[in-house]
């Protein structure tokens, strides 16, 4: 747990007493600070609620909302309206993680450092592999943020990098956060519920690049549209190192392919691991791979670490296969643009899919539904899936995942030919399960008794 002197008699406010919440409520008591709480529905032993009408919000130093908490416009939670009415600082996780390293001499003497990562799709496989490969190389790292450890919640190092994977929700109310290295891996669809537009979403992700200057590193895929003019603005800040990458520009210093990465048209990097090939393996891996290089950290150990990388269970994770079925387990594609690269890697494919979708156009996968034998709804809406593919695939609607399961299994065994029967949903879980964790645990039951 990280904990400090630099907090010792703050008034802080914590909104919200999830993960993130509770973790901080504990650092920060064990700082000495005097911490005031609100959850919506507190049920913390011990814990009690601020009393909203006598609490004097004019008296605290700032406030620290959770990353689910909406902080603008019409949405923004009641105690946020108050706060902005009373002119206390509205400040993230990510940004009070900030105020402790500047008060360390570790960091300000560059022993520490940190190595932020966000994106609509690939962040969690990304800051997995650097995870991966820092400990193949010996060095000291903690490996925190949205991929499930809360930041405070970390052991303190004295050197070596604090590794932290950033979601856009964080990056809303950031206004101090200064990594020495971030990196933007894609930026597509999602999150709109929130943010409302794709332009307002693709503000608050570059927000990890806002405080960075002089020796800091930014690396960014440059193939996504409505980026463009972000970029442009980050290639005019003073002394910061922008690495692009591409997927699309062969002339690009770092471009990647199905197979290969390579820097200025030379191959550097092919990885014999299968599991790790394709499209938006090798884009992930390039963020890695510049990232090692900008720091001398390239070389023959950590290409075979990066080559021997398992992979996260939920993205294209092999459950088992029966015969000439393969059953393959890819959860975690939340959004129709990440299921894409699924029905790009397989053949044969029997897809299960559903949920409450975050995009209203599902067309952007129909180049990719020449691999599709059959499609299989689960969840709550069905209507927009059906719009989208009925006129080029054969669709079902078999509401839960057990069916789906059990009937895709019968056609593939029916049909008698190598299958790959994908959970795939390109949608949010909630209408079933508690999170994408819980409906992929359940795919892999499912499976682990047929």
């Amino acid at each position: 747990m990280i904990f400090s002197k630099v907090f010792q008699n703050k008034k802080i406010l914590i909104l919200g007493l999830g993960i993130t919440g509770l973790n901080l409520y504990k650092a920060l008591k064990k700082s000495s600070a005097n911490v005031y709480v609100w959850d919506d529905n507190i049920k913390i032993k011990n814990i009690k609620n601020i009393n909203l009408n006598k609490f004097k919000f004019k008296n605290l130093d700032f406030c620290v909302p959770s990353p689910g908490i909406s902080t603008k416009g019409k949405e923004a939670h009641l105690i946020i309206k108050i706060l902005k009415q009373n002119k206390i600082k509205i400040i993230s996780e990510l940004d009070l993680f900030q105020i402790y390293l500047n008060s360390q001499n570790n960091y300000n003497n560059g022993n520490i450092k940190i190595i932020a990562v966000t994106g609509t799709n690939g962040k969690s496989t990304v800051v997995s592999i650097i995870d991966h490969v820092l400990d193949r190389l010996k060095i000291n790292r903690s490996l925190v943020g949205n991929i499930g450890k809360s930041i405070f919640e970390s052991i303190t190092l004295k050197n070596g990098y604090y590794i932290i994977e950033v979601s856009s929700y964080q990056l809303e109310t950031t206004s101090l956060f200064k990594p020495n290295f971030s990196i933007l891996t894609n930026v597509s669809k999602d999150h709109l519920d929130r943010h409302k537009t794709m332009q307002e979403y693709i503000r608050q992700k570059f927000n990890i690049f806002k405080k960075q200057s002089l020796k800091d590193t930014a690396i960014v895929s440059v193939d996504y549209s409505g980026t463009q003019k972000f970029i442009k603005k980050l290639l005019t800040k003073d002394k910061l190192n922008v690495i692009k990458i591409s997927g699309k520009n062969k002339n690009s210093i770092y471009y990647y392919d199905d197979y290969s990465i390579y820097k200025n048209k030379k191959i550097l990097f092919k990885p014999s691991n299968y599991s790790l090939r394709g499209n938006h393996n090798l884009e992930n891996i390039t963020h890695v791979v510049a990232l090692l290089e900008s720091q001398g950290n390239l070389n023959t150990t950590s290409l075979r670490a990066i080559n021997d990388f398992s992979g996260l269970s939920h993205r294209q994770e092999v459950v088992r296969k029966i015969k000439k079925t393969l059953f393959i387990n890819d959860s975690k594609a939340t959004n129709i643009e990440s299921s894409v690269p699924a029905l790009k890697s397989f053949k044969n494919i029997y897809w299960i899919c559903g949920g409450i979708t975050k995009s209203k156009d599902m067309r952007v996968a129909i180049p990719y539904l020449k691999n599709v034998k059959k499609i299989f709804i689960i969840g709550l809406e069905k209507k927009i899936f059906f719009d989208a593919f009925q006129d080029v695939a054969e669709i079902v609607y078999v509401k839960n995942m057990n069916s789906a399961v059990q009937i895709s299994y019968l056609n593939a065994k029916k049909d008698n030919q190598h299958a790959s029967i994908i959970l795939s949903p390109a949608a949010a879980s909630f209408d079933q399960y508690k999170n994408f964790e819980t409906r992929g645990n359940a795919f892999k039951r499912i499976v682990s008794n047929l």
